[in-house]
């Protein structure tokens, strides 16, 4: 029974790892492809999953998670008089993103090469986009840097009842929708809005926005 059950899954971790192969193989986060990525790739790689999974000695930060992170707290965050929730420094959700949009940290910095040469550099940086070390330059438009004040704020407690007027409220169900979105069913992080295996929707939104749908996942104005 045991061995079943480790068949089962296997089988569904190599079809999740399929789906979301299937998915990123064609957008800019394949930073193994000068095609899919032509400004910010790395020459000598073929492995475009690496730069952020590995299967072995994974990082917490994120399943199988190996890339090198940012260490908070680091970030100048949003305020404004127009919003009572609470924002903190951000919390994995998006620390994952920023490790690299953030610009302070290569993107082939991972903490286990392919094979067994333990952590350091994959490949060679190329493209516009990335400096000598292979962070991402201020001049990319993926480029976020450090101070997220004029950003979509992120480390948001969610509690509509501090904001009645201008959000959703919470169902207390993980499959509804503003909940559905929230990272621990608590926080506005970057993977509220964003699925870094898909660009379906552009911008790897997790779904459409037309007409502002998804912004009004939360907002009611």
């Amino acid at each position: 029974m045991k061995y079943r059950k480790s068949i089962i899954c296997l089988v569904s971790v190599l079809a999740v790892a399929t789906v979301a192969w299937a998915g990123v193989k064609d957008t800019k986060h394949n930073f193994a492809s000068a095609t899919s990525s032509p400004n910010a790739y790395f020459s000598g790689t073929t492995q475009p999953c690496v730069f952020c999974h590995t299967a072995h000695n994974a990082g917490s930060e994120a399943p199988l998670w190996n890339h090198e992170n940012t260490a908070p707290p680091l970030y100048d965050v949003y305020g404004s008089n127009s919003i009572d929730m609470t924002i903190q420094q951000p919390h994995q959700g998006s620390l994952i993103c920023l490790s690299c949009h953030d610009g302070t940290i290569a993107i082939n910095s991972l903490s286990n090469l392919p094979g067994p040469s333990g952590a350091g550099n994959y490949g060679f940086p190329a493209g516009a986009a990335l400096d000598g070390l292979g962070r991402l330059t201020a001049t990319s438009s993926a480029f976020i840097g450090t101070d997220l004040s004029n950003d979509h704020p992120v480390g948001i407690i969610y509690d509509a009842t501090k904001d009645p007027t201008g959000f959703v409220n919470k169902t207390g169900s993980s499959l509804s929708y503003p909940d559905k979105l929230l990272q621990d069913g608590i926080y506005v992080e970057c993977s509220s809005c964003h699925n870094p295996h898909d660009d379906t929707y552009t911008n790897f939104l997790i779904e459409s926005n037309t007409g502002s749908a998804l912004c009004q996942r939360c907002h009611t104005k």
